[in-house]
């Protein structure tokens, strides 16, 4: 059994540190949210506008990004909201005051963090703030000009922490003893990246296939890429409408399927990574990969509590003693590079 790995005095006063800089965007948005509540109940707000013009335009640009961007708003909204940076700070600093290695939990911190710093920045360069939000590219000279002149104080923040955390973890005595799970060990960023390559594939094929055809035998405009793809879809309410229905459907039959019978999905060929079962290394089995299926990704379709639900699973991995979330951990499931998809995890 590992020893617990002990944090110095300064290591300490850094963590902490961090995790005040990480909560002051937080702090900010909710003085700037007061601000705007009350010019709105004064001049009126100009969201109606946008929301106007993407509701008789159907969102008709073609483009996977155009979904991504809304959904990623939504997603860093609840971040901001709250102040997730910080949890996630004082999750790794309550792991490496545990069992887990303090390099290792601090280098998955602070990639966290600069992660968020560019998604928050992405999130609020492609935000539905103005009507031309359609019109900016995603790549180019233009675009890329556009985001390096778009950091603020909420990226010098995240950076700052992110910088304070990874000068801690290299300053403590590291644990005595491997890290459990040591098969599973590149497969952090590696998973989020599978995820992305999986919404994008979802998405194209729901605005290009089945969009489509779904207008062209009567039954409705189908997907519209200009709402987002959480946007357009209720599971508390599916059975009122076959076009939320078919989305859904469509989405767990390709997670499903592709689990099930080998694994992995397109993305997670992509990124050379397999979901297998904990004890045995083998595949999961039908029945839990339904179940896993309906808590990643159709969790996210639930209002309101989806969304943290699912944060809350994915943070979970700084604090599970073998690195995994919360869903693996209930069902009995572990993320593997394909190189050692033969190994037998430890437990």
């Amino acid at each position: 059994m590992p020893q617990l790995s002990r944090l110095s005095r300064s290591a300490l006063s850094a963590w902490v540190v961090a995790a005040a800089v990480a909560a002051f965007p937080t702090w900010g948005l909710w003085c700037e949210r007061l601000d705007r509540e009350e010019f709105t109940r004064t001049h009126g707000g100009s969201d109606q506008i946008y929301g106007a013009v993407l509701l008789y335009s159907h969102g008709s640009t073609l483009s996977p990004f155009a979904p991504l961007r809304i959904d990623l708003e939504a997603v860093m909204k609840i971040m901001e909201d709250w102040a997730v940076p910080a949890f996630v700070v004082l999750l790794g600093l309550l792991a490496c005051l545990g069992r887990r290695d303090p390099g290792v939990t601090g280098r998955r911190v602070a990639g966290l963090l600069v992660l968020i710093a560019v998604l928050e920045l992405l999130a609020w360069w492609y935000s539905g703030r103005g009507i031309y939000g359609e019109t900016v590219p995603l790549s180019g000279a233009g675009g890329f000009g556009t985001v390096a002149g778009g950091w603020g104080i909420t990226q010098l923040c995240l950076l700052a922490a992110a910088a304070l955390v990874f000068a801690a973890s290299r300053v403590v005595r590291p644990v005595i003893g491997e890290e459990p799970g040591a098969s599973r060990a590149g497969t952090v960023w590696r998973r989020p990246a599978a995820a992305l390559v999986d919404y994008l594939i979802a998405v194209a094929a729901l605005g290009v296939v089945v969009g489509p055809l779904w207008s062209l035998i009567g039954l409705g405009s189908g997907f519209r890429m200009g709402f987002g793809l959480l946007g357009q879809v209720d599971l508390l309410q599916v059975g009122t409408d076959l076009e939320e229905l078919v989305i859904l459907s469509g989405l767990f039959l390709y997670f499903w399927v592709q689990h099930a019978l080998w694994g992995r999905t397109l993305g997670k060929r992509l990124l050379g990574v397999r979901v297998i079962a904990a004890r045995t290394g083998g595949r999961l089995g039908a029945g839990r990969t339904a179940l896993r299926t309906l808590i990643f990704p159709l969790l996210a379709f639930v209002p309101g509590i989806g969304l943290p639900c699912l944060l809350a699973d994915g943070l979970w991995m700084l604090l599970d003693p073998e690195g995994r979330v919360l869903r693996d951990r209930w069902l009995g499931a572990t993320v593997v590079r394909d190189r050692v998809r033969d190994a037998r995890p430890q437990t």
